[in-house]
């Protein structure tokens, strides 16, 4: 950086100041000092020498799961309240945006793109600016504001008219819009634009004479899924295509991704279960399965929406385990229950749930040689300590599920984002749950794996 850009990126950075201080306030209790933590010294030095984004980017991977998150996020909010650097500005907006939270990632997005330099660098394809906006954009339309994202999504259009995420997001809000019946002030642009999408979707329905894809639902690292219709049964389904070599993420292998992404498809069809996502097909040429489709976004979704909360622990409570006794039985373990892996059958307050993405699943031989792997804020002590998974495991992982679903929308305590393999998840169950819920989850979030199972009601 030149002597000439630094007082400009000093002055962004007090812009940002209220929302930064807010984030160290939120986390510097419960984070560990930088001169506790080697770690958390390195990462603070990799910020201040301004190491390649990429690296930042591994570095903050390994600290999260490790249990050390909120101490980086503190890490990253100094360093951003000293001097701007907007692609960390971005990094901390997707840590806060994914479930920690939403309002203050909200708020430093805002704050970024309203700073002059990032402004100035609007013209950029794919730069600071159009980044910003997509997340906002994204964020916006998943919480139930399609007027809203619409406008973040037309400031990367602007930029770069063939964005495919803007592209996409732009279609979403505006089908959103017509569904409710809104008008829809840029009716004319959002037209072109929805026209323009049938044509980036083109390439992709390549070899499905019997699918008519419809539009996208979301997208992943490897796969973005479609909803569309079955010409040969007549029902709509949901289409889930891996993406092209080249939309790989870097680092990443295109043949064990291959591997992954079928051997996900080989566990599910073992599954029966009305609470499990159904397999409809498989496809290995095009790359893609036909899934039962669900039309509720997933549960976390529904909890941000208030569709589902604690009046409806004993339902999903006893779909959640009708889905992982099929798994179970089924002789596989899922590894990765969340509610981001739990999809809403239909967008209405109370709907039932199925259990999906089943990508980290395992089975047979695999049993006794697998890995750590999952999300560190559902993930089991025993696995936290590097043991392996088992039923017991995914058990602890809907406890903390059903504990989220019954204090919403109180977040977890922080202890369940620490690598601390000996916290007592059960200590924290309220006494006020209705019926039996405050036993049962004590029961499933035992730090005894032995000790966890269902209770009958």
């Amino acid at each position: 950086m030149t002597a000439l850009q630094r007082p400009a990126l000093q002055e962004d950075a007090t812009l940002l100041a209220p929302v930064l201080d807010e984030v160290i306030a939120s986390y510097a209790e419960a984070a560990p000092s930088r001169g506790e933590l080697s770690d958390l010294d390195g990462f603070a030095a990799a910020l201040r020498e301004r190491a390649p984004i990429v690296d930042i980017r591994a570095r903050l991977r390994r600290l999260s799961r490790d249990g050390h998150l909120h101490g980086a996020l503190v890490v990253m909010a100094s360093a951003l309240r000293k001097s701007l650097w907007p692609e960390l500005g971005i990094l901390l907006v997707r840590e806060l945006l994914d479930a920690l939270a939403p309002e203050l990632g909200i708020q430093l997005a805002r704050a970024i793109l309203a700073s002059p330099d990032v402004d100035a660098r609007k013209l950029e394809l794919d730069g600071a600016f159009c980044q910003v906006n997509l997340l906002l954009g994204e964020t916006l339309l998943e919480r139930g504001d399609p007027q809203g994202a619409l406008r973040h999504f037309e400031a990367v259009l602007a930029t770069d008219v063939d964005q495919a995420r803007a592209l996409l997001g732009f279609a979403a809000a505006v089908r959103e819009l017509d569904h409710r019946g809104a008008p829809i002030r840029v009716r004319s642009r959002g037209l072109a634009l929805v026209d323009g999408i049938e044509q980036l979707e083109s390439g992709a329905a390549i070899g499905l004479d019997r699918y008519e894809l419809i539009c996208p639902l979301g997208r992943g690292r490897h796969a973005i899924v479609y909803r569309a219709y079955d010409r040969r049964v007549g029902r709509e389904v949901a289409i889930k295509r891996l993406l092209g070599e080249g939309a790989i993420p870097e680092g990443a292998s295109a043949k064990l991704v291959d591997a992954r992404f079928f051997a996900e498809a080989r566990t599910l069809a073992r599954v029966r279960s009305p609470y499990v996502i159904a397999l409809l097909d498989v496809q290995p040429k095009h790359r893609f399965v036909a899934l039962e489709l669900c039309r509720g976004g997933n549960l976390r979704m529904a909890m941000r929406r208030g569709l589902l909360g604690g009046a409806h622990l004993d339902d999903v409570g006893s779909q959640l385990r009708q889905a992982l006794t099929a798994v179970h039985v089924a002789g596989a373990v899922h590894r990765d229950v969340k509610p981001a892996n739990l999809l809403v059958r239909a967008p209405r307050e109370g709907s039932p749930i199925a259990l999906a993405d089943f990508g980290l699943a395992i089975h047979g031989a695999s049993l006794g040689q697998n890995a750590q792997a999952g999300t560190l804020r559902y993930m089991a002590p025993e696995l936290r300590r590097g043991g392996l998974a088992t039923p017991a495991s995914d058990l602890f992982s809907a406890g903390v599920v059903l504990l989220e679903l019954a204090t919403t929308p109180k977040p977890l305590p922080d202890m369940f984002d620490r690598m601390d393999p000996d916290f007592d998840a059960a200590s924290v169950v309220p006494d006020t749950l209705p019926g039996a819920w405050s036993n049962q989850l004590r029961t499933l979030l035992s730090i005894r794996p032995e000790e966890r199972t269902w209770i009958d009601r």
